[in-house]
């Protein structure tokens, strides 16, 4: 070969194209065919961006030598960068013709073949590159890609592990890996194979991304955030990053940081409106609720049929008590899109809020028929079905909430297995309380039933009712937060209904199924002898941070002067009164005495309870106690809020010595209020009889 073209070849090698062209210009002067001079020249035009310039040269070496396999494997090239592809694959196969062994240029062919997702043809290629040369890591990597593209997924991953194995820190192969492994739902795997990736190239913001992605989707939303953090300090202005990060730093619920991230993603793209929206339902558990309809809305002038934005808007209207609204803010997005599941889910919790009890209950079918794996929604569609009286499928629904982050952060977790109702025969089961202390006051009438089952019983529940339930017998009682003996199953106290197969005929409504402790009933009972009218005890607000409080609280303004009447001794029982009724029950004077300073846990208000003759409550733990001690009680009920008071009964099957003064529709209390008022006058004047 002709001296210049050598020392042209090397620079081109060297990357110094321009040498090599001026070299290459060298020769053609003297020698205008010579070939591999025009060839190397194109060569260097291509690299140099002088593609027409390239072209041309191309066409004088076919002109010479129309099969000239180093330029056709040129012209694949050149063609394959314009995205000409089936040009690309002719001029490969043209090439073969006369390279048939060449490894390199079967696996250039199935690139351009894998291109036309024409990848079984790919496939070949790259497997006749390989059995050229074995070493060839990027045919083995091309063929997984091939192979994966094909669904073939098994196959795909011994072959990127076979890529691997010839390159381990190939990066390319280890995000591949790590993508495949993420679509078989192999998460952790996954992570392995991303942080290898990584360990090759850690500052690549896409991989940190994928990475973080891999965390979320096994829960792990703190490690998530790392990851994602990293990327958008490597690229401050990563819109896909920052959305990202929003998104999981708002599951999270580190919301102030997810407001201004969404806020900065925002800024970068105005017209998302996906950002937009869910900045809104950030704001909006901000308790921001004006800046949140004005990001809603926002996101709707964006795109009118966006249904997650009519959703969120009738989340903010809820909370506003803009019942209408709501309802007709989450019609719009079962519009909108009539499959979005969540859009039908909420639409059935407004409307029961609006009292479409029978609509709700359509529309929660729909929305679980629309996507059975919607736990929130499982588990708000469980409320309708007990609501209605079908506590089978009902309590069966139930068991979503354990799936539900928001309704199980906090709660005991144990590794032990989950008892179905089989014979104890000997062994050790753990009941445990989930949520409020009615919960657990309700469905500790099971235990008679699971003590028959042969076994041992650890009844784990919250402090306040510790020392009232180590009366049971048969179960030794334990605070939560104190140590645990050994167990050997467990399960929680609100899942005995399902086990124990539960309807509306056969609730165990035996009562009284728990007892105060009977010295400190001796001395609550020396301590009203010598009053002579009707003894009532009342409790007019529940726990403020129960998320339906506001439903189902009154004011001690809007309660307690309605019970004042002759024959009549009021005693409050409202543990932690609010700010503003310490005024009312000074103006009541003597009417009202208030026990609360001598209730110290629900063992002392269980003797108080049994002392009086009359229980008045709202929806709290107290109504609760009372009905389970068997006490007369009275419970102001909102209209369709709670599950177990069913729907239009003034009577509760789970206890019977309940009766209930329900609202007549919702949020209006003056009329259970003056029929309350009057069936007390009727009782206080029977009992001076």
């Amino acid at each position: 070969m002709n001296p210049i073209v050598v020392q042209a070849a090397e620079h081109f090698a060297a990357g110094r194209p321009e040498q090599a062209d001026a070299l290459c210009a060298e020769v053609l002067k003297a020698d205008p065919d010579h070939v591999p001079a025009l060839h190397l020249a194109a060569v260097a035009a291509f690299v140099t961006d002088r593609a027409s310039e390239g072209a041309v040269l191309l066409g004088r070496v076919f002109n010479i030598d129309p099969e000239h396999a180093p330029a056709l494997v040129t012209l694949g090239d050149a063609l394959a960068v314009k995205g000409e592809q089936e040009g690309a694959v002719a001029a490969f196969r043209r090439a073969l013709v006369r390279r048939p062994d060449d490894a390199g240029l079967h696996n250039k062919l199935g690139v351009a073949l894998g291109e036309l997702a024409r990848f079984d043809e790919a496939e070949a290629a790259y497997r006749r590159a390989l059995a050229l040369d074995a070493h060839l890591t990027r045919a083995c990597f091309n063929l997984a890609v091939a192979l994966a593209e094909q669904g073939r997924l098994a196959e795909a991953e011994e072959a990127y592990r076979a890529a691997i194995a010839r390159e381990p820190t190939y990066r390319g192969v280890w995000l591949n890996l790590g993508n495949l492994l993420a679509d078989q739902k192999r998460l952790g795997e996954a992570e392995a194979a991303y942080r290898r990736a990584l360990d090759s190239d850690p500052d690549d913001p896409g991989l940190l991304c994928n990475l973080g992605a891999a965390l979320y989707r096994q829960g792990l939303l703190e490690g998530a955030i790392v990851q994602y953090r990293r990327a958008i300090a490597l690229a401050r202005d990563n819109g896909p990053a920052l959305r990202l990060l929003g998104l999981v730093l708002h599951e999270a619920g580190h919301l102030p940081e997810a407001a201004a991230i969404y806020r900065r993603a925002f800024a970068l793209d105005a017209s998302d409106h996906v950002i937009a929206s869910n900045l809104g339902a950030c704001l909006s558990e901000l308790g921001n609720l004006d800046e949140a309809i004005d990001a809603c809305e926002h996101a709707l002038l964006l795109k009118p049929d966006h249904a997650p934005a009519w959703t969120n808007l009738g989340i903010i209207f809820e909370k506003q008590e803009r019942v209408e609204h709501a309802v007709a803010a989450h019609r719009c997005a079962v519009v909108a899109d009539p499959d979005y599941a969540k859009g039908h889910a909420n639409l059935a919790v407004a409307l029961r809020n609006a009292g479409e009890i029978d609509e709700a209950l359509a529309v929660s079918h729909r929305a679980i028929a629309l996507d059975p794996e919607q736990p929130l929604a499982q588990y708000n569609h469980a409320h309708f079905l007990l609501m209605n009286g079908d506590l089978v499928n009902g309590f069966e629904a139930y068991r979503w909430r354990r799936k539900c982050k928001s309704l199980s952060d906090g709660d005991p977790e144990f590794t032990e297995p989950e008892w179905q109702g089989e014979p104890l025969d000997g062994r050790t089961l753990l009941l445990f309380a989930e949520y409020g202390l009615g919960d657990a006051l309700h469905f500790v009438r099971y235990l008679p039933m699971v003590a028959a089952k042969g076994g041992r019983i650890i009844l784990q529940v919250q402090p306040a009712l510790a020392a009232l339930l180590r009366q049971l017998p048969d179960v030794t009682v334990i605070s939560r937060g104190e140590p645990l003996p050994p167990f050997d199953l467990q399960l929680p106290l609100m899942s005995l209904p399902r086990v124990f197969g539960t309807t509306l005929d056969t609730i165990p409504a035996d009562v009284p199924y728990l007892h105060p402790d009977p010295a400190k009933l001796s001395r609550w009972r020396a301590a009203l002898a010598d009053v002579k009218a009707l003894k009532v005890g009342v409790v007019w607000a529940g726990n403020i941070r129960h998320k339906g409080d506001r439903q189902r609280s009154l004011s001690a303004a809007s309660v307690l002067p309605r019970l004042v009447m002759p024959g009549v001794q009021l005693y409050s029982l409202q543990k932690d009164p609010r700010p503003e009724d310490g005024e009312v029950l000074a103006s009541l004077g003597k009417d009202i005495i208030d026990l609360a300073p001598a209730l110290g846990d629900f063992g002392d208000t269980a003797a108080a309870v049994v002392a009086l003759d009359l229980v008045i409550a709202v929806d709290t733990s107290v109504a609760h106690l009372a009905g389970a001690l068997g006490r007369t009680v009275w419970m102001l009920t909102p209209y369709a809020l709670d599950w177990r008071w069913l729907r239009e009964r003034e009577d509760s099957p789970w206890y019977p010595t309940m009766r209930l003064f329900r609202q007549r529709s919702p949020r209006e209390w003056d009329d259970p209020l003056m029929r309350i008022s009057a069936a007390l006058a009727v009782l206080a004047a029977n009992a001076q009889i």
